[in-house]
C-alpha cells in the first residue's frame, strides 16, 4: 500500500508519494497546488483508492486458493463406423401430395 502525505509550497498544498518524493499523479494529473481542503479530501480518495486495492488483491488470492484444480477431460472424436450412410434426399422437386392453394 502506498504511502502518502501533505505538502506544503509556495503554490499550495500538494499530495507527495513517499517512495518517490514526487507529487501524486491520478489519471495522468499531478495532485499539486490545491487548496488545503481540496488536498485533504483528495488524500482522503487516495487512501480509499489504496483500500479497494489491496482488498481486490485479498479476494482473488483467496478465490485462486478455493478454485478446484483444473481437469483435464479427453473428448475422443467418433470414428467413422459409428456413423450410418445417409440415403439421398427424394420428393422434394414436385413430387409429393400437393397442397389447396
Amino acid at each position: 500500500m502506498a504511502a502518502y502525505r501533505l505538502c506544503m509550497n509556495v503554490e499550495g498544498w500538494s499530495i507527495i508519494d513517499q517512495a518517490t518524493l514526487a507529487p501524486v499523479r491520478l489519471d495522468g494529473v499531478p495532485l499539486a497546488s490545491m487548496k488545503s481542503d481540496e488536498a485533504k479530501h483528495m488524500l482522503s480518495i487516495l487512501k480509499g483508492i489504496d483500500r479497494v486495492r489491496a482488498a481486490s488483491r485479498w479476494w482473488a488470492s483467496f478465490a485462486k486458493k478455493k478454485r478446484p484444480p483444473a481437469q483435464r477431460t479427453r473428448i475422443e472424436a467418433p470414428g467413422l463406423g459409428d456413423f450410418e450412410v445417409l440415403r439421398p434426399l427424394t420428393g422434394f422437386r414436385g413430387s409429393g401430395p400437393r397442397r389447396n392453394q
